[in-house]
């Protein structure tokens, strides 16, 4: 069909297939083709896949091309990087389909996916279809609730029925969303740089926007977990929720809702609960720029009655003490540095988890690992992350002079006390603590 063909079409609201599945790529060569064949195995007759390279530099071009080759169903937009909030603009305007799906291109999907979700979104009249998902790590799938409380089967509309549907795990890419319905609401996703949460403004307002939402209990969509490149791993950008919530309070304001107030405290609801989350994920370091900005944002939402919860002198106090924390956390990484670095070597008790994610931080401040040391060989690696593992008998180590960090978890402080007094009873002189302050400290 000519180009003229489709703008005719789009203008008289008609569609070229019931559903086109939008895949945002960026550097997952190693995933890619999994993804793409769970897609050409779909069910569903009519229906297209957009995939939207935003500058991958590993190859992932060619593989994209060669399927679009062999499918016709395949779309291949080949784009400079400009984010996942842009790129996936650039689908939603591209998209034939009468229904919008998202599969991210480490994930994959059963072929039965947008088969199943078509159908209940045509038998609802839905304007949204959510399914429940797959978590997928190293092999092994587990099925994952993510509406897990709520009804399935019925219309809801969340703002109106349901809101504690807001509260629950996102998940944009186990959802239809009908293309009009979107266009009509002008909801496009956050065009931040990178890949930093745009989901999160994109799932608030069509949330907000719906009035004909229906929950699946089934899950089809296989959701990655142990992809290291993911962005939800990224410590980079540590004011990306605070956009997030700007976007949603941007709309909020331009778009006249049903339940306004209701939609408006609820954001920042949303917002003033993830602290924990943005946290963890940012790092110590970053804890007082963060908290600088997003009091700012609560004492606002507080003025305009959005925020029930105590934000002043709580707040304050709450700042100050994450400034405390920062502080204590670098004369920590110092003190650990200096004893560690005039020690001959240094050395890790443990080979587990523990362990791994020592030597990440570990090397993340030049300083690696001489080895491992464990009880006995049996049960364990002979390296880890390429540090060699000895049984303690067999170590040569300077008891006097090489340091041995305890590299079990904080929360079995018996265990660690346990290690500590074998250790001092063999004649070990260095022995450090892996305590939860200084394992924060190193994030």
């Amino acid at each position: 069909m000519k180009s003229n063909d489709i703008k005719k079409n789009k203008m008289e609201g008609k569609h070229m297939c019931d559903v086109s599945v939008l895949v945002p790529v960026y550097n997952v060569k190693s995933y890619l083709r999994q993804c793409l064949d769970s897609l050409v195995a779909q069910t569903l007759a009519s229906i297209e896949f957009i995939c939207i390279d935003d500058g991958s530099t590993d190859g992932c071009c060619e593989i994209l091309d060669a399927y679009a080759a062999k499918d016709a169903r395949f779309h291949v937009i080949h784009k400079a990087n400009s984010g996942y909030g842009a790129t996936m603009n650039v689908g939603l305007r591209a998209a034939q389909g009468k229904y919008i799906g998202i599969v991210e291109s480490d994930d994959f999907a059963d072929a039965e996916m947008f088969k199943a979700l078509y159908a209940v979104a045509e038998e609802h009249q839905a304007e949204i279809v959510k399914s429940n998902c797959w978590s997928y790590r190293e092999g092994t799938s587990t099925f994952w609730e993510c509406s897990s409380g709520h009804r399935y089967e019925e219309v809801l509309s969340p703002a109106r029925d349901d809101a504690g549907l807001f509260f629950r795990e996102l998940a944009i890419w186990a959802c239809l969303y009908r293309r009009d319905f979107l266009m009509e609401h002008e909801i496009w996703f956050n065009e931040t740089p990178g890949a930093a949460y745009q989901d999160v403004s994109f799932g608030f307002i069509t949330k907000a926007c719906a009035q004909r939402l229906v929950l699946v209990k089934e899950a089809y969509l296989h959701y990655r977990r142990d992809n290291a490149g993911s962005s939800v791993h990224s410590k980079g950008k540590i004011f990306s929720l605070i956009d997030e919530y700007d976007c949603i309070e941007h709309y909020l304001e331009r778009h006249p809702l049903p339940y306004a107030e209701k939609l408006h405290a609820i954001a920042a609801e949303i917002y003033y609960s993830s602290f924990g989350f943005v946290e963890h994920r940012i790092g110590s370091k970053s804890w007082f720029p963060f908290w600088q900005r997003a009091y700012l944002k609560l004492q606002v939402a507080k003025e305009k009655g959005y925020l029930s919860c105590d934000i002043g002198a709580g707040m304050e106090d709450w700042m100050f003490r994450r400034y405390q924390s920062k502080q204590k956390a670098d004369i920590l990484v110092k003190g650990f540095l200096v004893r560690c670095k005039t020690t001959l070597n240094c050395y890790l008790y443990g080979a587990g988890a523990v362990a791994k994610g020592m030597i990440e931080r570990l090397e993340g401040i030049n300083l690696r690992p001489s080895g491992i040391l464990v009880s006995q060989m049996e049960g364990n690696p002979v390296e880890l992350d390429g540090v060699p593992v000895y049984a303690m008998q067999d170590a040569s180590i300077d008891r006097e002079h090489d340091a041995v960090v305890i590299a079990v978890t904080p929360r079995k402080p018996e265990v660690q006390q346990e290690i500590f007094t074998s250790l001092v009873h063999a004649g070990y002189r260095n022995v450090i603590v892996l305590t939860k302050e200084l394992q924060q400290a190193l994030r």
